[in-house]
């Protein structure tokens, strides 16, 4: 397989890894809180990338600098989770997943000032991508409160569901920039440690930050993880693999001695997930598309298929 259709390979992997997992975790952030299904994902996720990292790797071993600049990746991983989290629990899905979706966009961006832009003919297919979707993510808002937060929307004020719902897009925005950046970086790093390793380091980082802010806010963890545990374990587990396995994905497809435009590639295909998510809920809850909707969908089918055909 030549490294552009592992480049595509990845991408399509990794949309749709985290289109699911976006679908699943809200439901779980919104009935748990957004600290405890961070935390609970985060350690889930790293306990299988412990195994896949020692079976695949074996033990690690790099320059000091390479764990310091782990970390440091780690550190704004963490702030991407915690924003998209967030964006979960105040904001509607079908908002705030497209604004995460952008990431990709950053990722292009940071690649490009890096000197990785893609070939001149891949362009056109890059574009029908990220146009596909901002199209198929856009919606119209119903007056019916979806299932999830029916019982509160009609508890609550407009104004404080209007605040909700903005800082929902705060937090989908802070978290775009901060997977974009760990996107863009994710590569290098995973070369030189190994993609597992460098994606088991990321949910170290994550598990270490969200301990030191539970015990700022004063936050049971325990308690909210048995509930969790209880009540959703099955959906924690499904979310979790997902998540490490969109992250391999991606870290495996910038890591082998990347090209210019490899990252670009890899990452404007990653940001189709919510086209994934869109997909989801059609099928599960029956949504139907809007005819934009349908449009989106066919360019972002005809931007891969451009990107496959000129990569």
């Amino acid at each position: 397989m030549s490294a552009a259709a592992v480049a595509i390979a990845c991408g399509l992997g990794t949309a749709l890894c985290f289109g699911t997992g976006d679908y699943l975790a809200q439901r779980v952030t919104r009935r748990h809180g957004w600290l405890a299904a961070v935390f609970g994902v985060q350690v889930a996720a790293a306990a299988i990338l412990a195994v896949v990292a020692l079976a695949w790797h074996g033990l690690p071993s790099a320059a000091p600098t390479t764990y310091a600049t782990v970390a440091v990746i780690g550190v704004v991983n963490t702030l991407g989770v915690v924003g998209l989290f967030r964006a979960f629990e105040g904001g509607k899905l079908s908002l705030v997943s497209p604004i995460a979706g952008s990431m990709g966009a950053f990722s292009l961006g940071f690649a490009w000032l890096a000197g990785h832009a893609p070939p001149r003919l891949v362009v056109p297919g890059v574009v029908a991508v990220v146009v596909g979707i901002m199209c198929a993510s856009v919606v119209v808002a119903d007056r019916v409160a979806d299932q999830g937060n029916e019982s509160e929307t009609r508890a609550s004020p407009r104004a404080p569901t209007k605040l909700r719902r903005a800082s929902g897009v705060g937090w989908a925005l802070l978290s775009a920039v901060g997977f974009g950046w760990v996107f863009f970086m994710l590569g290098p790093s995973s070369e030189l440690l190994g993609p597992a390793w460098v994606v088991f380091g990321l949910r170290l980082v994550a598990v270490a930050a969200l301990l030191m802010l539970a015990r700022a806010q004063r936050v049971s963890l325990p308690e909210q993880l048995g509930e969790l545990r209880e009540h959703s374990l099955g959906r924690l587990l499904a979310v979790a693999t997902l998540d490490a396995g969109g992250m391999l994905s991606f870290a495996y497809g910038t890591s082998r001695g990347v090209v210019a435009g490899e990252i670009a590639v890899v990452a404007v295909l990653a940001s189709s997930f919510p086209v994934v998510t869109i997909a989801l809920a059609c099928v599960r809850l029956r949504e139907g598309l809007r005819w934009w909707q349908w449009l989106g969908v066919g360019g972002v089918v005809a931007g891969i298929a451009w990107i496959s055909a000129w990569s």
